[in-house]
Protein backbone atom coordinates (compact mmCIF):
# COMPACT_ATOMS: atom_id res chain seq x y z
CA UNK A 1 0.00 0.00 0.00
CA UNK A 2 1.26 3.47 -0.81
CA UNK A 3 1.16 5.89 2.10
CA UNK A 4 1.09 9.66 2.38
CA UNK A 5 2.52 11.51 5.35
CA UNK A 6 1.92 15.17 6.09
CA UNK A 7 1.72 17.52 9.04
CA UNK A 8 -0.78 20.08 10.21
CA UNK A 9 -0.55 22.67 12.98
CA UNK A 10 -3.75 22.46 15.01
CA UNK A 11 -4.79 25.41 17.21
CA UNK A 12 -5.01 24.87 20.98
CA UNK A 13 -5.41 27.36 23.81
CA UNK A 14 -1.64 27.07 24.39
CA UNK A 15 -0.49 27.53 20.80
CA UNK A 16 -0.23 25.43 17.69
CA UNK A 17 0.15 21.67 18.04
CA UNK A 18 2.12 20.02 15.25
CA UNK A 19 0.34 16.82 14.29
CA UNK A 20 1.62 14.29 11.78
CA UNK A 21 -0.95 12.51 9.63
CA UNK A 22 -0.29 9.17 7.93
CA UNK A 23 -2.84 7.68 5.58
CA UNK A 24 -3.19 5.20 2.76
CA UNK A 25 -3.09 6.94 -0.59
CA UNK A 26 -6.18 6.50 -2.68
CA UNK A 27 -9.91 6.85 -2.55
CA UNK A 28 -11.87 5.70 0.45
CA UNK A 29 -12.76 6.68 3.97
CA UNK A 30 -11.15 4.85 6.87
CA UNK A 31 -11.19 4.76 10.67
CA UNK A 32 -8.98 7.30 12.43
CA UNK A 33 -6.41 6.59 15.14
CA UNK A 34 -4.88 9.13 17.50
CA UNK A 35 -1.41 7.72 18.21
CA UNK A 36 0.21 9.23 21.30
CA UNK A 37 3.98 9.00 21.64
CA UNK A 38 6.14 8.36 24.62
CA UNK A 39 8.03 11.26 26.23
CA UNK A 40 10.46 11.53 23.31
CA UNK A 41 7.70 12.61 20.87
CA UNK A 42 7.65 11.40 17.23
CA UNK A 43 10.72 9.18 17.18
CA UNK A 44 11.54 6.61 14.51
CA UNK A 45 9.60 3.83 16.28
CA UNK A 46 6.53 6.07 16.64
CA UNK A 47 6.72 7.08 12.97
CA UNK A 48 7.05 3.43 11.93
CA UNK A 49 4.08 2.46 14.12
CA UNK A 50 2.00 5.20 12.50
CA UNK A 51 3.06 4.00 9.03
CA UNK A 52 2.24 0.39 9.94
CA UNK A 53 -1.25 1.40 11.10
CA UNK A 54 -1.80 3.49 7.95
CA UNK A 55 -0.59 0.54 5.87
CA UNK A 56 -3.37 -1.49 7.47
CA UNK A 57 -6.03 0.99 6.43
CA UNK A 58 -6.19 3.68 9.11
CA UNK A 59 -5.82 7.45 9.04
CA UNK A 60 -3.33 8.08 11.85
CA UNK A 61 -2.71 11.38 13.65
CA UNK A 62 0.40 11.72 15.85
CA UNK A 63 0.29 14.93 17.93
CA UNK A 64 3.40 16.39 19.50
CA UNK A 65 2.63 15.87 23.18
CA UNK A 66 4.89 18.74 24.32
CA UNK A 67 3.99 21.26 21.59
CA UNK A 68 3.82 24.14 24.04
CA UNK A 69 7.13 23.22 25.67
CA UNK A 70 9.37 22.43 22.68
CA UNK A 71 9.68 23.91 19.17
CA UNK A 72 7.62 22.19 16.48
CA UNK A 73 9.39 19.13 15.11
CA UNK A 74 11.42 18.47 18.23
CA UNK A 75 12.33 14.86 18.90
CA UNK A 76 13.98 14.30 22.26
CA UNK A 77 16.98 12.00 22.24
CA UNK A 78 16.99 8.47 23.58
CA UNK A 79 19.61 9.53 26.12
CA UNK A 80 19.72 10.89 29.67
CA UNK A 81 19.21 14.49 28.55
CA UNK A 82 16.16 13.53 26.46
CA UNK A 83 14.72 11.39 29.24
CA UNK A 84 15.24 14.17 31.78
CA UNK A 85 13.56 16.76 29.54
CA UNK A 86 10.66 14.44 28.66
CA UNK A 87 10.03 13.42 32.26
CA UNK A 88 10.15 17.03 33.40
CA UNK A 89 7.66 18.02 30.68
CA UNK A 90 5.44 15.03 31.49
CA UNK A 91 4.88 16.07 35.09
CA UNK A 92 4.92 19.81 34.42
CA UNK A 93 2.11 19.84 31.85
CA UNK A 94 -1.38 19.96 33.40
CA UNK A 95 -3.64 17.00 32.69
CA UNK A 96 -6.33 19.35 31.39
CA UNK A 97 -3.89 20.44 28.66
CA UNK A 98 -3.37 16.82 27.57
CA UNK A 99 -7.16 16.36 27.49
CA UNK A 100 -7.66 19.47 25.38
CA UNK A 101 -4.98 18.27 22.95
CA UNK A 102 -6.77 14.94 22.59
CA UNK A 103 -10.09 16.68 21.83
CA UNK A 104 -8.42 18.88 19.22
CA UNK A 105 -6.87 15.88 17.45
CA UNK A 106 -10.14 13.93 17.61
CA UNK A 107 -11.97 16.94 16.12
CA UNK A 108 -9.41 17.06 13.32
CA UNK A 109 -9.71 13.36 12.54
CA UNK A 110 -13.52 13.43 12.73
CA UNK A 111 -13.61 16.07 9.99
CA UNK A 112 -10.70 14.73 7.93
CA UNK A 113 -11.97 13.90 4.42
CA UNK A 114 -10.33 10.44 4.51
CA UNK A 115 -11.75 9.49 7.91
CA UNK A 116 -15.09 7.71 8.20
CA UNK A 117 -15.72 9.09 11.70
CA UNK A 118 -14.84 5.89 13.56
CA UNK A 119 -12.17 6.97 16.04
CA UNK A 120 -9.66 5.02 18.13
CA UNK A 121 -6.74 5.89 20.40
CA UNK A 122 -3.40 4.20 20.93
CA UNK A 123 -0.18 5.02 22.73
CA UNK A 124 2.96 3.82 24.41
CA UNK A 125 4.30 4.79 27.85
CA UNK A 126 3.07 8.36 28.45
CA UNK A 127 1.11 7.87 25.24
CA UNK A 128 -0.57 4.78 26.70
CA UNK A 129 -1.84 6.91 29.55
CA UNK A 130 -2.99 9.59 27.11
CA UNK A 131 -4.73 7.00 24.90
CA UNK A 132 -6.61 5.78 27.97
CA UNK A 133 -7.68 9.31 28.88
CA UNK A 134 -8.62 9.98 25.25
CA UNK A 135 -10.92 6.94 25.30
CA UNK A 136 -13.21 8.73 27.78
CA UNK A 137 -14.32 10.88 24.84
CA UNK A 138 -17.55 9.25 23.67
CA UNK A 139 -16.40 9.36 20.05
CA UNK A 140 -13.56 6.91 20.75
CA UNK A 141 -14.62 3.33 20.08
CA UNK A 142 -11.52 1.52 21.36
CA UNK A 143 -8.10 2.17 22.87
CA UNK A 144 -4.81 0.29 22.93
CA UNK A 145 -2.71 1.42 25.89
CA UNK A 146 0.81 0.00 26.00
CA UNK A 147 2.92 0.52 29.15
CA UNK A 148 0.57 3.27 30.33
CA UNK A 149 2.79 5.38 32.60
CA UNK A 150 1.29 6.53 35.90
CA UNK A 151 -2.14 5.17 35.01
CA UNK A 152 -2.48 3.64 38.47
CA UNK A 153 -2.12 7.14 39.94
CA UNK A 154 -4.96 8.62 37.90
CA UNK A 155 -2.69 11.41 36.73
CA UNK A 156 0.30 12.04 34.54
CA UNK A 157 1.07 15.45 35.99
CA UNK A 158 1.66 16.65 39.54
CA UNK A 159 -0.49 19.67 38.85
CA UNK A 160 -3.55 17.61 37.95
CA UNK A 161 -6.82 18.77 39.39
CA UNK A 162 -9.15 17.07 36.96
CA UNK A 163 -10.94 13.93 38.08
CA UNK A 164 -11.55 10.82 36.07
CA UNK A 165 -14.85 11.18 34.24
CA UNK A 166 -15.99 7.80 35.57
CA UNK A 167 -17.41 4.80 33.79
CA UNK A 168 -19.74 5.14 30.85
CA UNK A 169 -22.43 2.87 29.58
CA UNK A 170 -21.18 0.27 27.18
CA UNK A 171 -22.30 0.67 23.61
CA UNK A 172 -21.84 -3.03 23.02
CA UNK A 173 -25.00 -5.08 22.92
CA UNK A 174 -25.09 -8.84 23.12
Amino acid sequence: MILEASSVDLPTSRGKMRTYVYRPKGVGRRPGVVLFSEIFQRTGPIGRTAAMLAGNGFVVAVPEVFHELEPAGTVLGYDQAGADAGNSHKIGKPVAAYDEDARVVLDHLATHPDCDGKLLSMGMCLGGHLAFRCAFDRRVRAAACFYATDLHKGTSARTATTRWPGPRKSRVSY
